[in-house]
């Protein structure tokens, strides 16, 4: 698994310089020149990477495979423009923090925030990264993903992050259950201490849930009298976008 690592890291290295060397490829990926040298000729091989002769020197550049694989691939639109103002509407609506967080792999990563207009708020920086089961948007996601994926999701240790959080898998299975028939994800404490969250799944245009919106607050603020609205609103907000994508709008 290590090796397939280093050579998809190699083949994203040369993609991003367009023609690069094996001593510069060394450099910046802190692999032996034996080993990036390795990876690059069986790269080649599979028809990922070409030689460039530079005189004496030779350099790899990406082959044409990558734009055979790209064209195949469903284009999925920007997230963020589509979800601004649906987030914005959501946010005047309950005057807590809205988070948009996006899937990546066992992850869901923080790509747009709008923060709360009240002084006591959640704040979390961009680019912030939970794995699925501690975060309600997460959970939203996971709970939709195929039924083979989420039990390969459930055979691997689940870290907890707070006391709160979801560590057994039959459990969490349970959950995720009552999660895909609600449309939505809650979440109490399971991620931060005194932090309440509720979130909703986004799909691409093949149903796939790619995100998940969210409406975060401090717990003070969030009695479970409020779950159904909150639930109400954020499962509208989320297919508001999912409807967005698939209309490309």
């Amino acid at each position: 698994m290590e090796s397939v690592r280093t050579a998809l890291s190699l083949l994203e290295l040369v993609a991003e310089h367009g023609e690069v060397g094996v001593s510069e490829l060394a450099r910046q990926s802190g692999e032996p020149k034996t080993t990036v040298q390795r990876n690059l000729v069986t790269l080649h091989e599979a028809g990922w990477l070409r030689p460039v002769q530079k005189g004496s020197r030779r350099n790899w550049a990406v082959s044409s495979k990558i734009l055979t694989v790209a064209s195949h691939v469903e284009p999925v639109a920007d997230l963020r423009p589509l979800a601004l103002p649906v987030m914005e509407d959501l946010r005047q609506k309950t005057a807590e923090t809205i988070h948009l967080m996006q899937r990546d792999g066992k992850e869901v990563v923080l790509i747009e925030r709008l923060d709360s207009p009240q002084a006591l708020r959640t704040v979390r920086a961009i680019g912030l990264r939970a794995p699925l089961h501690v975060a309600s948007n997460g959970k939203a996601v996971l709970a939709n993903l195929e039924p083979d994926q989420i039990e390969d999701y459930l055979s691997e240790e689940l870290v907890a992050w707070t006391p709160s959080s979801h560590t057994d898998p039959a459990r969490l299975r349970r959950h995720l259950k009552l999660v895909q028939k609600q449309g939505y994800a809650f979440n109490d404490g399971e991620l931060d201490r005194d932090v309440r969250a509720i979130a909703a799944p986004v799909f691409d245009p093949n149903a796939v849930p790619i995100a998940a919106l969210s409406i975060s607050c401090p717990a003070t603020r969030f009695p479970k009298s409020k779950i159904e609205t909150y639930g109400r609103l954020v499962k509208d907000a989320a297919a508001t976008i999912t409807r967005s994508i698939a209309s490309g709008a």
